[in-house]
């Protein structure tokens, strides 16, 4: 799976990429270097742009204002349900000053068991590609 996706990324240029969902309308889950997408992340030579803090888990509950120092990443947020809060918290002047969102840089992609194992990863790397990724 992985070798076949690979050549999707051949023309995504070298920006990291910040890994989020939504908590809370004040909160995000950020996914560390220790979590399981970095090796999907490796494989494609895409890197993490969190390089702060972390738990065990890999991921780090942080306040969305420190999302603001991201001003040249990509960005994609893990869809759970949350389609309220979301679209709350994409109305805020806050939100809308995010170097990421003023440069159409931010992307929901759908949920992924950020937790699981190989099938989890498995379908990250779907995810991913169809977000980050070339044509197939």
């Amino acid at each position: 799976l992985m070798e076949s996706l690979r050549p999707r990324f051949a023309r995504r240029g070298d920006r990291p990429l910040l890994m989020i969902t939504l908590l809370d309308s004040r909160h995000v889950l950020v996914f560390a270097q220790n979590c399981l997408f970095q090796e999907v992340l490796d494989r494609f030579a895409i890197k993490n742009a969190w390089q702060g803090e972390t738990t065990f888990w890999g991921s780090v509950t942080v306040g969305i204002d420190r999302l603001a120092a991201y001003r040249d990443a990509d960005v994609i947020c893990f869809d759970h349900g949350n389609a309220r809060e979301m679209a709350q918290l994409m109305a805020t002047p806050l939100w809308r000053a995010m170097p990421f969102v003023r440069a159409g840089r931010f992307q929901r992609v759908p949920a992924v068991w950020f937790y699981g194992a190989t099938l989890s990863a498995m379908h990250f790397a779907r995810v991913l590609a169809d977000a980050q990724g070339g044509p197939a």
